[in-house]
């Protein structure tokens, strides 16, 4: 007769294996549960974490929390590759509202990128700035926000070295990503973003009457260099009525 500790284990490995791309703790642990009904809830659990501890041969965690089949540590989930039906400038402009209307973080945004001006350095999908009002008692400093888009679910590394450049002249940066982005990608995504107080965004890239923009990490103010900031404002001075 086989132990509940056995039968969860082969229930484990069972779901695991019918899962290519992997599977999260917390999902694994409610298929098991599924596929025994009649085994106590507290030993499946306690069961689970033996298996964690004692994996079998061909299981892996290529992640944290994620359990699947591969030969070493180092493989991860397949991605899931995007197919952009959309250009990336068709979500420019709703990103731009979205800041102001939604969001609320800046008077005005414009749609920047594509122009050219400044380069990789200093071309931004989207600028936005936040100014004092008339009517406000307290008088502050304009700030600069700065906007890096992808709907290429394999250009996520490169939106992030864009955006660490952008942080020299804005004050605020956000990076938008397709939200059926690798979720290990974007993971480590957030990670990081939160580690150099880069605001990160997922949307829908199907869509871009849809995009359902949704913060996953709020920007961080920081002092930019502003000789960086006067100089790739000037070139955006029609634009913004400078």
């Amino acid at each position: 007769m086989t132990t509940a500790r056995k039968r969860v284990a082969d229930a484990a490995l069972k779901i695991i294996t019918a899962t290519p791309t992997g599977i999260r703790w917390a999902d694994l642990s409610r298929a098991v549960a599924a596929a025994l009904p009649d085994e106590n809830r507290n030993t499946i659990t306690g069961s689970l974490h033996h298996f964690r501890n004692h994996l079998p041969p061909g299981v892996t965690r290529p992640d944290r929390g994620v359990y699947a089949l591969g030969d070493s540590g180092n493989r991860e989930p397949a991605p899931t590759v995007a197919v952009a039906k959309h250009r990336e400038a068709d979500f420019y402009q709703p990103f731009a509202e979205w800041l102001e209307v939604e969001l609320e973080e800046v008077t005005i945004a414009k749609p920047i990128g594509g122009n050219g001006a400044g380069g990789k350095w200093g071309t931004p999908d989207v600028i936005g700035l936040y100014a004092a009002k008339p009517s406000d008692p307290i008088k502050f400093t304009t700030e600069v926000l700065a906007v890096e888009i992808k709907i290429d679910t394999h250009s996520l590394i490169v939106a992030f070295g864009q955006a660490c450049a952008y942080k020299l002249f804005a004050h605020r940066v956000y990076i938008a990503v397709p939200r059926n982005s690798n979720p290990s990608d974007l993971k480590r995504l957030d990670a990081l973003a939160g580690v150099v107080g880069i605001g990160l965004v997922k949307f829908n890239s199907e869509d871009p009457e849809a995009p359902d923009f949704q913060v996953m990490v709020r920007a961080a103010k920081h002092e930019p260099d502003y000789y960086y900031t006067n100089e790739v404002l000037s070139n955006f001075k029609r634009e913004f009525g400078l």
